[in-house]
C-alpha cells in the first residue's frame, strides 16, 4: 500500500463530516461518495469505487454500503484498512458513524417472544417428560439426572416469569 496523501477538506468541513450534529446517514454517505472516484451502483444497493488508498487501476476494489444502524461500511478487496481509506479521503473512521446528541445512546432492548421461549425450552420439557415417565415406572433417577432435571425446572419457571412480565 502506498502512503495516503492528505486531500484538503471541502469548504465548511474542518475536522471531518461529523463536526455538525445534524448530519444524517444520507449526508454521511453523500460526503463519503463525493470524495471517491469511479462509483457504480451494485444490485444489492451498495456501491463499488476505486480505492483511494492504493493504485486501483485494474478495477474497483472498494465496496461502500450503509450498515443497519446508519454507519457507512467500507471494504477494500485489495486489503486496505478502513483507516487507510478514510485517511486518503481526508476523513477518520469516526466520520463513518451517525452523530448522536449524547455520548451514550442506549438501544431499546428487543425481548424474546413466546414462540422463541417455547422452542428454546422444548428440550427441557422433553427431559421432564422422560424423567416423569421413568419415575412413574418405579425407577429411581441417578443424581446427575436429578441435577439436570432441577436445572431444567428452574429454566422453565424463569421463562414463564420472563414471559409474564411483558403482557
Amino acid at each position: 500500500m502506498q502512503t495516503p496523501t492528505k486531500k484538503p477538506h471541502p469548504a465548511g468541513v474542518a475536522a471531518g463530516i461529523n463536526s455538525h450534529s445534524d448530519y444524517n446517514t444520507h449526508d454521511i454517505l453523500s460526503e463519503v461518495t463525493s470524495r471517491l472516484k469511479g462509483i457504480i451502483k451494485r444490485h444489492n444497493g451498495g456501491m463499488l469505487a476505486f480505492c483511494p488508498s492504493h493504485d486501483d487501476r485494474k478495477g474497483r476494489s472498494l465496496a461502500v454500503s450503509e450498515g443497519r444502524e446508519g454507519q457507512i461500511l467500507l471494504h477494500c478487496f485489495a486489503g486496505c484498512s478502513v483507516h487507510e481509506i478514510t485517511g486518503a479521503i481526508g476523513l477518520n473512521a469516526a466520520d463513518l458513524f451517525p452523530r448522536t446528541e449524547s455520548k451514550y445512546d442506549p438501544k431499546t432492548r428487543s425481548f424474546f417472544n413466546e414462540w422463541q421461549i417455547l422452542s428454546t425450552l422444548q428440550h427441557d420439557a422433553t427431559v421432564v417428560l422422560i424423567a416423569a415417565r421413568w419415575m412413574l415406572a418405579g425407577h429411581a433417577l441417578p443424581e446427575s439426572d436429578m441435577d439436570f432435571l432441577s436445572k431444567a425446572v428452574i429454566r422453565i419457571n424463569e421463562a414463564a416469569s420472563y414471559s409474564r412480565r411483558f403482557k
